[in-house]
């Protein structure tokens, strides 16, 4: 169990109410005439809600956590009762720490200190082990410097499994044993490179305890033959730029090169030898390993899930620690699309009923293989699954195995793709329950005790989000509420809010566009407002949801009088929760689909809505955001009423050829395999771009690792070199910044700089653009 250092909670539960106000089936409009200011949203909101993330604690009493509590001690509270007692006190809370786990028997917990930030998940730190009783800490081990790269508790028996210098370390009774020697920069022991961390697993460690701690199954990444990007840093965190910029070499497989190979190693903790499994489902060259999972109660049998290159076919391999044997149990062709790794294995063990084979035990798993994710369960040394779930809509996500009472708990899409609602389904009887109303647009969630008797619903919108504590013996009526956000609907009570709806917009095709609408608060459909398209329309990404939206810059350009404008969030072909083929059909031409759908979306709205300023249509992405606005100003010129006349495009992608193997060869296959479709997504042309009437503008950080600074250079040759007029665009680079563009206040920067081009482009008159007069307007605060 791990907590991350967040602002203290300090709860207390309410008693089993009814939540007030009851919550509408829409996004808040507020209840006032006051107007959202720059400051408060922007570049954070203030009103904001909260929410309380609950890790639960294993013991005698179910239902028991802990959180923090206002002077920063550590607080064990019944979820049940409101109980509480000090768990550690504040004055022996480590200061400054980033992040704490507690050890299963609760006698001790880690901290990780001195923190360093390294890529999206992982960082460096220093650990200290605090004993419970005594508040006494040691560190980890005593030469530290801020260099330990990931610590874990085992799930029993003390011992502690830790990663220094790439080399996997136990730390057992104060003794620590090296358990590799080898690791250093071109090979990875139990933690992932930057290409598995950012695209695979989405997270800092590869390594798994056996659920009996007798074993450690870990995945080692060799880099050697990848190729090194280079990002320079011109000022390096310090005041004056030094004379030549630090470099950070960057091991990054750009499509088409070398890949990490991976190797599968078993541990025994009883004897500390490491076990090689070698890994035969695919060629060492074209083989990706994704999740690993344990299918035991104890140490019989480990999964891992391997893929092919491009990760169309995949292939789950069983494997024996104790023998070291290996066979592959299950398989698939994904070769209509793509395979995702969905970390979604979660074991069951036998089933009673006859019906399942008495002897056999099984694990559950999320599949699209019928068109559609849903739940099925697996048996452990291979054989056809049992499918649990089945319908036109999708599981999201297990929340919790309950084997005792033969439970699934999950999210699904079944009343829309852009909700969410909580069922349970028994898996030896296959009947499913609801544990909302599942009639009423809603987005929710839930967190459940580890002996599953308690549980919270979470409402996460379209209204203000809150929590209730349920038991499982009283699924009606809520034992208390855990966060109702009373301060929020009070702050918003004051204000007018803009009108966020939700429709669907039916493709000539035959398929439909989820939509997200957001009017101006007073909004007067006999008067022009100008309009903002905000995508992001990744594959597999979702946008248009039904979660509480923040009150952030997206409510301030709609609520500001001088801005007033209209957004609208569309996702389009290729993003998520709408089955297979919806997902699939992008598959090799990244770039084609979503604009296209992008620009018949604006052209429809246009045609349809008098109140839409057709003079003043943009649109602004970030990411996959960015090149889908790079996209569709190239791209619109081709049809006859292009709609688009500016575009705001931050840290895009132009060509995939310069983003990495794992994440793009995924979608686009390998560049041998499909040269003609990485030269068509590529941002190539330039004629869209001199053609849009109100001119663009690109952002980009040079320190970004994910999204390199490369992509935004190429484009600005071709912009440069084809002749685009100077008066039409602007690029601002952000010194060191990595792609969340943050370093020394850019973030502040980037969004008063977004604040006055779209003030600039409302007050443009005509059909071309007069130069850039953008920071002639003060933002209003």
């Amino acid at each position: 169990m791990a907590w991350a250092r967040t602002v203290s909670v300090g709860l207390f539960l309410q008693l089993a109410t009814a939540i007030t106000p009851a919550r509408e089936p829409r996004q808040p409009l507020g209840g006032g005439d006051r107007l959202l200011t720059y400051n408060e949203t922007t570049p954070t909101a203030l009103n904001r809600a909260t929410t309380l993330a609950v890790d639960w604690i294993s013991g005698d009493q179910d239902g028991q956590y802990v959180t923090t509590s206002d002077d920063g001690a550590l607080i064990l509270e019944s979820i049940v009762t409101g109980e509480n007692t000090t768990f550690i006190p504040a004055d022996s809370v480590p200061a400054d720490y980033h992040e704490y786990w507690i050890s299963p028997d609760q006698d001790r917990v880690l901290w990780a200190v001195n923190y360093t930030k390294q890529y999206r998940y992982s960082y460096f730190a220093d650990y200290l082990i605090q004993d419970v009783e005594s508040g006494e800490t040691t560190p980890l081990v005593p030469d530290q410097v801020g260099d330990i790269q990931y610590a874990e508790f085992a799930p029993s028996g003390g011992a502690i499994a830790f990663v220094r210098g790439n080399n996997l370390y136990i730390h057992n009774n104060s003794e620590v044993t090296q358990i590799t020697s080898d690791g250093g920069p071109d090979l990875f022991h139990a933690v992932p490179d930057w290409v598995y961390e950012e695209e695979i697993f989405g997270t800092r460690s590869t390594f798994w305890f056996s659920p009996d701690s007798q074993y450690i199954a870990f995945l080692t990444f060799n880099e050697t033959g990848v190729g090194t990007y280079r990002i320079p840093y011109y000022m390096d965190n310090q005041e004056v730029a030094p004379p030549y910029p630090r470099e950070l070499e960057l091991r990054y497989p750009k499509v088409g090169t070398t890949n990490p190979t991976v190797a599968f190693n078993i541990l025994d903790l009883a004897t500390n030898d490491v076990r090689n499994v070698p890994i035969t489902a695919f060629e060492p060259n074209d083989t990706i390993v994704g999740e690993v999972a344990w299918v035991t109660d104890e140490h019989s049998g480990v999964v891992y899930r391997a893929f092919n290159r491009v990760q169309d076919l995949d292939k789950h391999v069983l494997v024996d620690p104790v023998s070291g044997s290996s066979s592959v149990v299950r398989e698939r062709d994904g070769t209509d699309g793509w395979l995702d790794n969905g970390l979604a294995i979660q074991y069951i063990g036998q089933v009673n009923t006859t019906g399942y084979g008495l002897n056999s035990t099984w694990y559950v798993d999320i599949t699209d293989a019928d068109g559609w994710n849903h739940l099925y369960l697996y048996p452990v040394q291979g054989g056809e699954p049992i499918q649990l779930t089945s319908g036109e809509w999708e599981v999201a996500t297990i929340l919790k195995v309950d084997t005792a009472r033969s439970l699934i708990y999950y999210t699904s899409t079944e009343h829309h793709s852009t909700e969410r609602h909580v069922y349970s389904i028994n898996y030896a009887t296959k009947k499913k329950s609801a544990l909302v109303d599942d009639t009423v647009a809603a987005y929710w969630t839930a967190s459940f005790s580890s002996k599953g008797t308690y549980y919270i619903l979470s409402y996460q919108g379209p209204d203000v989000p809150y929590q209730e504590v349920y038991s499982l013996n009283s699924s009606t009526t809520p034992l208390s509420t855990l966060t109702s956000n009373a301060g929020l609907i009070a702050n918003l009570s004051a204000l007018a809010l803009p009108n966020i709806t939700y429709f669907e917009l039916a493709h000539p095709e035959g398929f439909t566009l989820n939509v997200m609408q957001r009017l101006p608060p007073f909004f007067d459909p006999s008067k022009k407002y100008p309009v903002l398209f905000t995508p992001y329309g990744g594959p597999g990404a979702q946008e248009v949801s039904k979660t509480f939206k923040s009150l952030n810059w997206n409510a301030y350009i709609s609520s500001d009088p001088d801005l007033a404008y209209i957004t609208y969030t569309i996702d389009n072909r290729g993003t998520g929760w709408k089955g297979r083929a919806f997902r699939s059909t992008i598959t090799e031409h990244l770039g084609s689909l979503e604009p296209a759908d992008q620009i018949w979306a604006a052209q429809y709205l246009l045609e349809q809505n008098a109140w839409l300023d057709a003079e003043h249509v943009g649109m602004w992405g970030w990411s996959f955001g960015g090149y889908l606005t790079a996209k569709v100003l190239e791209t619109q010129v081709n049809t006859t009423t292009p709609p688009f006349t500016f575009g705001l495009i931050t840290a895009p992608v132009t060509d995939w050829r310069f983003y990495d193997s794992m994440y793009t060869e995924r979608y686009m296959k390998t560049p041998l395999t499909n040269a003609a479709g990485y030269n068509s997504t590529a941002v190539r042309s330039a004629a869209g771009f001199d053609a849009v009437p109100g001119g663009f503008a690109i952002m980009h950080g040079t320190g970004d690792d994910n999204v390199h600074y490369q992509h935004t250079a190429a484009l600005v040759d071709l912009l440069v070199n084809e002749g685009v007029s100077p008066e039409r665009w602007e690029v601002v680079p952000f010194t060191d910044s990595d792609h969340n563009i943050r370093y020394g206040g850019a973030s502040a920067w980037l969004y008063r700089f977004l604040t006055g081009r779209l003030w600039e482009e409302r007050e443009r008159v005509g059909g071309e653009g007069e130069g850039h007069q953008w920071g002639r307007r003060e933002v209003l605060v």
